[in-house]
Parts: C-alpha cells; structure tokens; sequence
C-alpha cells in the first residue's frame, strides 16, 4: 500500500481518530501532509511516516516543563 484515501483509512493507520487527523491535516505549523481535491483526501504513506519522524523529533527536542522548573 503507498497511499491511503479516505479519512477513516488515515485514522486507522496512525491509531487516532478521524477527527484528529483532520485538526492535524489543518494546523499551521507542520500539517499532516494530505492531499486534499474536492471533497477527496489522499495520504502518501511514505509522507506520513517521513511526518511522523519529524513530529517525534520535534517532541523530543521541546524540553518538558517539568526539566525546566
């Protein structure tokens, strides 16, 4: 499988809800990156996972606010 195309595929594949997918795939800073044509969604697989490195990468880096105080 390279890509997957509704809402309810991209849940399944990430262990979320359709409804977080779709708050990620709208947030400003580093979307989901789905492809959107109409009413028609589609997600590359292997950008998913190149998006998934990044998300764990950039979590890891914040520092959480109980090392801070």
């Amino acid at each position: 499988m390279t890509y997957v195309e509704t809402w309810k595929q991209i849940a399944a594949l990430v262990h979320r809800s359709e409804r977080w997918c779709r708050n990620m795939a709208r947030r400003e800073v580093a979307p989901l990156p789905v492809y959107r044509l109409g009413g028609l969604v589609r997600l590359e697989v292997k950008d998913l996972e190149a998006w998934l490195r990044a998300e764990r990468e950039r979590t890891i880096a914040r520092p959480s606010l109980a090392m801070v105080a």
